[in-house]
């Protein structure tokens, strides 16, 4: 696979497909690739582990994508989503505070802490949380979803 198809192809959602492995595989590791490119392909790969719930692999890719670029938002978030699947809500708890922190209109950092203060039972937290997400991404299905279980909640 050339550097061109991984990159169209690594660019694209994420997969649990191993022609999308390979093509994030070749993104990270090719000469030729400028850093935002790596560690969009370790991000990316680290979902697709994530889908595959093959949680150290998710975590592995997700962490070097942090020590590359700590200023990129989406790592933790998406780090975050694992620590919370595997009920390291601490470490998913800084993971999300990061990431708003680093891009306070992160309507996914929001949500996902939302869905963690909700499972920890702070459903005031959760509703103010969802209420930011709703006001960035208005219309989403999926925050929609959340923030009509957590009326049902409250």
């Amino acid at each position: 696979m050339t550097f061109e198809e991984a990159l169209e192809i690594a660019s694209g959602p994420p997969s649990t497909d191993d022609r999308f492995f390979e093509a994030c595989t070749v993104v990270a590791t090719a000469p030729e690739s400028r850093a935002h490119y790596r560690v969009e392909a370790l991000v990316s790969r680290g979902i697709g582990y994530m889908l595959r719930q093959q949680y150290a692999d998710a975590l592995s890719d997700l962490d070097e994508a942090v020590r590359l670029n700590p200023t990129f938002d989406r790592s933790y978030v998406n780090r975050a989503s694992v620590y919370s699947i595997l009920r390291e809500d601490q470490m998913a708890l800084s993971d999300f505070n990061r990431a708003i922190e680093l891009n306070p209109t992160n309507p996914i950092a929001y949500a996902g802490r939302g869905q963690l203060f909700r499972r920890l039972g702070l459903i005031d937290r959760a509703i103010a949380d969802v209420a930011m997400a709703r006001a960035f991404d208005e219309g989403n299905p999926h925050i929609e979803r959340l923030w009509e279980q957590l009326l049902d909640e409250s």
